[in-house]
């Protein structure tokens, strides 16, 4: 015959409760550190992207930047760092240089890309397209020195 008794399981060890105020605070504390993160990572990549693009469109300031920063980590006299200045602005005058010579290519094939992808394209579509491309081109890609900014083809 089956006893009729309910089986109730004993209790197991039981785990000290947190106080509920307590996990608040908890919880609105890696709430604000997670906030704090989010919002310093934020900032941080605009402030970089600003600083590169600053960069992308003035190339003359390049030189006498690199050779601040190096002379900082090297520990070099002012002597050593004009002779450094005076390198880098050779050099990048020769990538400049480099630079107005494929110029043509590089656009030709840009604007290749631009309206083969525009092409597939509804006309709305193909209109946002060449905006933003055209947007991000005169960000990321501007022309060389000495070379006049071409506008929108549309």
């Amino acid at each position: 015959m089956i006893d009729p008794t309910p089986i109730t399981p004993s209790p197991g060890p039981s785990l000290p409760r947190v106080p509920s105020r307590r996990r608040r605070s908890v919880l609105l504390g890696i709430a604000i550190l997670v906030c704090g993160a989010v919002i310093g990572s934020g900032l941080t990549v605009v402030i970089l992207h600003r600083i590169v693009i600053h960069a992308i469109h003035n190339p003359e300031e390049f030189p006498a930047r690199i050779t601040k920063r190096i002379k900082g980590k090297l520990n070099l006299s002012d002597a050593e760092a004009a002779k450094v200045q005076a390198i880098i602005a050779r050099r990048q005058k020769a990538i400049q240089d480099i630079r107005r010579e494929v110029w043509p290519r590089i656009e030709s094939e840009l604007e290749s890309t631009r309206e083969e992808v525009a092409a597939i394209l509804n006309a709305k579509q193909a209109r946002s397209w060449r905006k933003r491309f055209d947007y991000l081109k005169g960000q990321w890609m501007p022309p060389p020195p000495d070379r006049p900014r071409e506008h929108s083809k549309e």
